[in-house]
């Protein structure tokens, strides 16, 4: 039985210009280099801002089960789509489930228990991200604060409730309006409203007596 440690290699290709066999051999190469076995490959295309990767989901859930040691990618933005991204699946990765993150192209090996220049990279990274999040914050202010002023409602659209008619009728019967609310499944202060509120036929017989 090989005593290798256990590797997973991740390739996407986000362009056509780009060769998969190469990356294939690449990482390959890298991890036999390395001392490790690999025990999963997976490959799939598509831009790196697209939000579903099925492909690196596979990574993170044979993680979780504990399924290899270490992985190995081309870049590191093949391991998130922004930086709050890749920081969440660093973290996840290295901190949680003590798998070593390896980027072929540009140097970078995050070991499991933080040596400096792990601890480096993942502070730098968690200040982008910092940063990332307050600009996404900014972003939603300023589109918020311009939809009010176009007159936009924000938030969830209020229930429509039952027809004032029927809380009229409850209210004509004597029953109270905490009785109400509860048979029209609605608040005290909604029952109110649509009891003070003109009923159709009241609209309309309004109408018809105006001059």
């Amino acid at each position: 039985m090989s005593t290798a440690r256990r590797a997973a290699i991740y390739h996407r290709v986000s362009t056509l210009d780009q060769n998969p066999t190469l990356l294939r051999s690449e990482l390959r190469a890298a991890a036999k280099r390395l001392g490790y076995r690999i025990v999963l490959d997976v490959e799939e295309t598509g831009p790196g801002a697209q939000n579903d990767r099925p492909g690196f989901q596979r990574i993170l859930r044979a993680a979780r089960r504990g399924e290899f040691d270490g992985l190995l990618v081309f870049k590191l933005d093949r391991a998130g789509r922004s930086a709050l991204d890749l920081l969440a699946n660093l973290r996840e990765l290295v901190d949680v489930h003590g798998v070593r993150f390896i980027v072929t192209s540009q140097g970078l090996d995050l070991k499991p228990g933080g040596d400096a220049i792990s601890r480096l990279l993942m502070t730098v990274l968690a200040a982008v991200a910092e940063f990332e999040r307050d600009l996404i914050r900014d972003r939603t202010r300023v589109g918020l604060a311009a939809a009010r002023r176009r007159g936009v409602r924000l938030g969830r659209r209020p229930l429509p409730g039952p027809p004032p008619d029927a809380v009229l009728e409850r209210r004509a019967a004597g029953q109270s309006w905490s009785r109400i609310a509860t048979e029209l499944r609605c608040s005290i202060a909604k029952a109110r409203r649509l009891a003070a509120a003109p009923s159709p036929a009241r609209r309309a017989r309004t109408r018809k007596e105006s001059p």
